[in-house]
């Protein structure tokens, strides 16, 4: 790159969000550098459980989901790479009464939006997944949904925005961002300086950090998140499981191995970001894993890890501008659920940059809903 560069548009954050952002704007011409304090998929998207699904959101972002969706199923020939992507749907299960009646107004909201969702019976049920516990009453039912491998698709991302022209940047950190009459004016690096128009903070946990460059502050903050992995195991799981009223996502790889999330905590170094397995929280979620997938006790756990997701005070995505800096653009606080918009974010946030309107409004999620402003010192 040398000491001094131009862009249009830096992007900062080289997880599957950021890399589809830098993707869809170099599919549109704009010259984009996408930088990645360590490497691509290093954060929330090398440890996320990769669930495609769009029942469960909140309806704010649910439009998105739709669009992503739609998407997914050619992605893997848009990218030319094996993304690991099933549409084996996604099933949310309710074990009490008052969880169904729960799971019904909500399938209800998001078929009004126009989702294919139902509730489904234990006779369907168990057609669909052999060997789930008496203990489940009903479930709600999206066929759509999946699961795709995130790192594969960060770097898939990555690679074809490179192929597009856009400069991917690794183990480079951004360390200011320069304004000119409150707009934006360029970034600082570890490598250098690059004069640009757009900054996109993509940066996930850093995300308030790269925030703060420019004078403003967003409610996020980084927490550790456990996964679980079991070893190989005969296939008999098509369908993500998830729960109302569990912490609780299990799916069935490819390879027979089980893995299982829901947002169970795990221990984070803030100074250091050094992330540690809680023993309560491995024990907490393989036992709502196994009280609902009873095969699942024949098991053995064989690895397990805790990424960092960044979090927002709401926990819906931040996403947008904000009207003090012009040029500087959000696309952060997915809380754990971004990975199955990215398609689209980056779609809509490409639009924004070019445009100036994105094809689906994004005022609901803006970070304006938080009204936090504070001088640069």
């Amino acid at each position: 790159m040398g000491e001094r560069a131009t862009a249009e548009v830096v992007v900062v954050g080289g997880g599957a969000i950021g890399c589809a952002v830098a993707y869809e704007l170099a599919r549109r011409g704009v010259t984009v550098a996408l930088i990645e304090a360590a490497t691509i998929a290093a954060g929330a998207s090398g440890a996320s459980a990769g669930g495609v699904r769009q029942q469960g959101r909140d309806l704010r972002e649910l439009p998105i989901a739709l669009r992503a969706i739609r998407r997914w199923p050619y992605l893997s020939e848009e990218l030319g790479a094996d993304l690991h992507y099933r549409q084996d749907g996604n099933l949310r299960l309710a074990e009490r009464p008052e969880d169904v009646s729960a799971l019904e107004r909500r399938v209800a909201g998001e078929r009004a939006l126009g989702l294919d969702v139902r509730m489904i019976g234990l006779a369907e049920l168990r057609e669909l997944v052999p060997g789930i516990a008496p203990s489940v009453l009903a479930a709600s039912w999206c066929p759509s949904d999946g699961y795709a491998m995130p790192s594969l698709v960060a770097h898939a991302f990555a690679r074809a925005a490179a192929r597009l022209g856009a400069r991917v940047l690794q183990q480079t950190q951004v360390i200011g961002i320069t304004l000119h009459r409150d707009r934006v004016a360029g970034v600082t690096t570890t490598r250098g300086e690059i004069s640009c128009r757009w900054v996109v903070n993509a940066a996930g946990a850093w995300s308030a950090e790269i925030a703060r460059m420019v004078g403003v502050s967003i409610p996020i903050e980084p927490r550790a998140l456990q996964m679980l992995v079991t070893e190989p195991m005969p296939l008999r799981l098509r369908p993500v499981l998830g729960s109302v009223n569990r912490r609780l996502s299990l799916k069935q790889l490819p390879g027979g191995a089980y893995l299982i999330g829901g947002g169970w905590p795990g221990r984070l170094d803030r100074v250091t970001l050094r992330t540690w397995l809680l023993p309560a929280s491995i024990v907490g979620s393989l036992r709502d894993a196994r009280a609902v997938y009873p095969p699942l006790e024949r098991a053995r756990l064989v690895r397990g890890w805790a990424g960092i997701e960044a979090i927002a005070a709401d926990e819906v995505p931040i996403l947008g501008t904000v009207g003090e800096v012009e040029g500087f653009v959000f696309a952060c606080g997915f809380s754990g659920h971004g990975f199955a918009l990215a398609p689209a974010i980056g779609e809509l946030i490409a639009e924004l940059i070019t445009t100036g309107y994105p094809s689906l409004p994004l005022d609901a999620l803006s970070p304006a809903r938080f009204g936090h402003r504070q001088d640069i010192s």
